[in-house]
């Protein structure tokens, strides 16, 4: 299968001579991540994030959408009797979207920002301090990586993720990067 890239280039996405799961790995291997990508220069998209157009089927090629907006959950009366809606909006906007914005949430706009500021920072270091991080294993509580389940899906995700699992409440001060040193003062122990 022959997919066209831009301006007529073309490469094979499948067929004898594309091996997916290889390249997965290979990506996943190097451990630096689309950002990893991106800082050493490459110029074309990898064949592991392109959606073949046959599973695309249902999507538009109109780009001239107008109107659109992201889906917005409103958090206000969430303690009293509003919680249904708030879920079924979560729901609702997960299912069409995919993603949504969350509003009065109670979270101080400079703990987001620093949030902000602490994902920036850490994605610019050194591919070597984030390997540090890097892990597909769900048990470790703070973990580094890309593309989600990319090897379950038709075409990776173009994303790179850090997370910080604060299941039952504790995270351990030592598990916490330096460079957000702010979630140890400010988000109280996963009590937001």
């Amino acid at each position: 299968m022959q997919t066209l890239l831009s301006h007529g280039e073309s490469f094979t996405c499948s067929g004898p001579h594309y091996d997916r799961v290889k390249e997965l790995q290979e990506f996943d291997e190097t451990k630096a991540g689309v950002k990893g990508l991106v800082d050493s220069g490459v110029t074309k998209i990898p064949r592991i994030f392109v959606h073949l157009p046959e599973n695309l089927h249902g999507l538009s090629s109109d780009m001239s959408w107008t109107g659109l907006q992201v889906p917005i959950v409103d958090l206000r009366g969430y303690q009293y009797s509003c919680l249904r809606d708030i879920i079924d909006g979560i729901c609702g906007a997960s299912e069409a979207w995919g993603f949504f914005q969350i509003i009065n949430h109670g979270i101080p706009p400079d703990v987001i920002d620093n949030m902000l500021e602490g994902v920036k920072k850490f994605h610019e270091q050194q591919v070597e301090v984030k390997k540090e991080l890097h892990a597909r294993d769900r048990t470790k509580r703070v973990r580094n990586f890309c593309c989600g389940n990319s090897f379950l899906l038709k075409a990776a995700t173009w994303r790179d993720s850090v997370l910080f699992q604060f299941q039952d409440g504790v995270l351990d001060p030592e598990a916490v990067p330096p460079i957000w040193p702010f979630l140890l003062l400010r988000i109280g122990w996963g009590s937001i």
